[in-house]
């Protein structure tokens, strides 16, 4: 599975590409913190999905992902990934489906509103680790 992924943004946008992610997580249920270029982002209730696991309903499944950005030289990369794997083994294979799911919806998600607010440099780039 995926875990992080790669957006190209123009440097000179880099805060407004910030908090273009930051809204669209946002509008899409997430808890969004902004801490010094670093945004996390969380849903669901964790308690529930340890306990529960697969019983618990997706919308309230936790997930956790991190966004932050790197500059060097011209260019500026935001830099998407899952945090808080604490609870990757909750719900076996359920769970995982689930989890790439939303991981798959988020990615979209961040693409469409980089795209469309106009900052995005070039096509994200998926890069398992």
């Amino acid at each position: 599975m995926n875990t992080t992924t790669e957006f190209a943004v123009h440097t000179g946008d880099r805060c407004t590409a910030m908090e273009v992610a930051g809204a669209a997580l946002r509008q899409t249920g997430h808890r969004v913190e902004s801490t010094g270029g670093t945004i996390t982002a969380t849903t669901g209730s964790r308690t529930l999905t340890i306990l529960l696991g697969a019983l618990v309903h997706p919308s309230r499944e936790f997930r956790r992902y991190e966004l932050s950005t790197t500059v060097t030289g011209t260019s500026t990369t935001i830099t998407l990934r899952h945090s808080g794997h604490g609870t990757a083994v909750s719900g076996g294979g359920i769970g995982a489906g689930r989890r790439q799911s939303a991981w798959q919806q988020v990615n979209a998600t961040l693409e469409r509103a980089l795209r469309s607010a106009g900052v995005l440099a070039a096509h994200p780039e998926h890069r398992p680790f």
